[in-house]
């Protein structure tokens, strides 16, 4: 979506509640911040048109946001103009002062509702084995807990993955997860960068345990299942390993990585888009939509009565 004279920008919105300098040139931190957000975004933003479309909207006006006084509201401000250019939840300025931002971008709101802690797994009746995954961190200790589930699984007939509130991570535990669900090297997704050859995701030679294979897999997923852990869903459901259930993901199919605008900023940067090769689609801003949708909290009920009545 292009940005276009008729769109009311955020900045405009806030002017009408927040709180207003005299002056009408914008704070050096302000012009700072937008300048260097304009320098990073054109060269690197994933799309070339529209990178140059973001800085060109970011150089016209500096004094754009010279109404804005505190720094949070400013942050969410050039958040929410960009958002009204282009569809893409993963772009975003963050005040974050001496706070090192994480490899995904996360809003407060978002934050808050972010699943954490390690991997936890049962056996449920019928011997259903469940395992959640509350994020996709790739550190050894936790890549450790997801093959001790595994491996505690295994006699089980039917998997359920739940990646409710699963805010996303790394690509390593994304693959290792998918290795143990598939027999063969199996192409999963592919990514692409601007100005770099397209790059494809496969499962992994080796997991560490027995793989869960000719057994129904189940993952469940919610509006706060984001990133990496949609990343993960995408590639299993367009193989057709699992049937998804529960709610339309948050929609956050790119990635990238932070980049420091000035002590008080940073920008999340997205670079690059993961797809389905087979149809070049993706999922960013729209979410995967569930196999079998459900309210959230009643995701795993479902997911247990569809196997009970197939």
């Amino acid at each position: 979506m292009k940005w276009t004279s008729l769109i009311p920008t955020a900045a405009a919105c806030l002017a009408l509640v927040a709180p207003a300098v005299q002056a009408d040139d914008a704070p050096d931190w302000q012009t700072g911040v937008l300048a260097a957000a304009a320098d990073l975004l054109e060269p690197g933003y994933i799309y070339e048109d529209r990178a140059h479309e973001l800085a060109a909207f970011l150089r016209e006006d500096p004094d754009r946001y010279a109404h804005i006084v505190d720094p949070d509201t400013f942050a969410r401000a050039v958040t929410a103009d960009f958002h009204a250019m282009v569809q893409d939840a993963h772009l975003r300025v963050f005040h974050d002062p001496e706070v090192v931002v994480e490899a995904t971008p996360e809003t407060p709101d978002r934050r808050s509702a972010c699943a954490s802690g390690t991997v936890d797994h049962d056996i449920l009746a019928d011997n259903v084995g469940y395992m959640r995954v509350p994020s996709f961190r790739g550190d050894e200790s936790y890549v450790a807990g997801v093959d001790a589930a595994f491996a505690a699984l295994a006699e089980t007939d039917a998997l359920v993955l739940d990646l409710r509130n699963n805010c996303g991570g790394g690509p390593h535990i994304v693959r290792h997860i998918s290795t143990y669900l598939f027999a063969d090297l199996t192409h999963l997704a592919s990514t692409e960068m601007r100005g770099h050859p397209v790059r494809e995701r496969w499962t992994y030679d080796d997991v560490p345990g027995a793989r869960y294979l000719d057994r129904p897999v189940l993952v469940l997923t919610n509006g706060r299942t984001f990133s990496a852990a949609e990343s993960f869903t995408f590639g299993l459901k367009a193989t057709g390993r699992v049937l998804t259930v529960g709610e339309r993901t948050g929609g956050g199919g790119h990635f990238g990585g932070t980049e420091r605008l000035s002590p008080d900023f940073t920008l999340f940067i997205p670079v690059g888009r993961t797809f389905d090769p087979r149809t070049g689609e993706g999922w960013e801003a729209e979410g995967i939509e569930p196999d079998l949708p459900a309210v959230s909290d009643n995701a795993l009920d479902a997911a247990l009565t569809w196997l009970a009545d197939r």
